[in-house]
């Protein structure tokens, strides 16, 4: 499916769901636009001026009365709401997918202790300064 078929049928379901929703008498596009170019915002997953010069350049025939970049970023942020209806939610296998993997090549590391500047061994509590302040050095060892 090319993407000029893929926003129309989407502008589709949209505007079948939220059709009943009236215009704004001094309001440039419909909600279902607004809620369309959302979704599509968040389907881009880009930045807001990358997403804008996205549609303006290859898209703007779709969206004549299409505002200024702000304006519509504004927009978004009034008609969320519909816009999270149409998003689904998080599932575990979507949240499991999105974990980073080890990478079976890279050999693991072990813990190493850590070691002060006179070469001792210390403690995990005075690596992390609990025991006298900040820092692993000893007094006499400050440079």
């Amino acid at each position: 499916m090319i993407t000029v078929e893929f926003i129309t049928a989407l502008f589709y379901e949209v505007d079948e769901q939220l059709g009943a929703i009236p215009k704004h008498p001094e309001a440039h596009l419909w909600p279902s636009e607004v809620v369309t170019l959302g979704l599509l915002h968040a389907l881009k997953g880009v930045g807001n001026r990358a997403f804008y010069r996205w549609l303006t350049r290859d898209y703007r025939a779709l969206f004549p009365h299409l505002p200024e970049r702000t304006r519509l970023f504004r927009l978004f942020r009034t008609h969320h709401d519909w816009t999270q209806v149409f998003l689904a939610a998080p599932t575990v296998l979507g949240v499991i997918a999105r974990r980073p993997q080890p990478a079976a090549d890279r050999p693991q590391r072990s813990l190493q202790p850590s070691v002060d500047c006179r070469g001792q061994i210390v403690s995990p509590a005075q690596s992390m300064g609990v025991d006298r302040g900040v820092g692993v050095c000893h007094r006499q060892c400050r440079r």
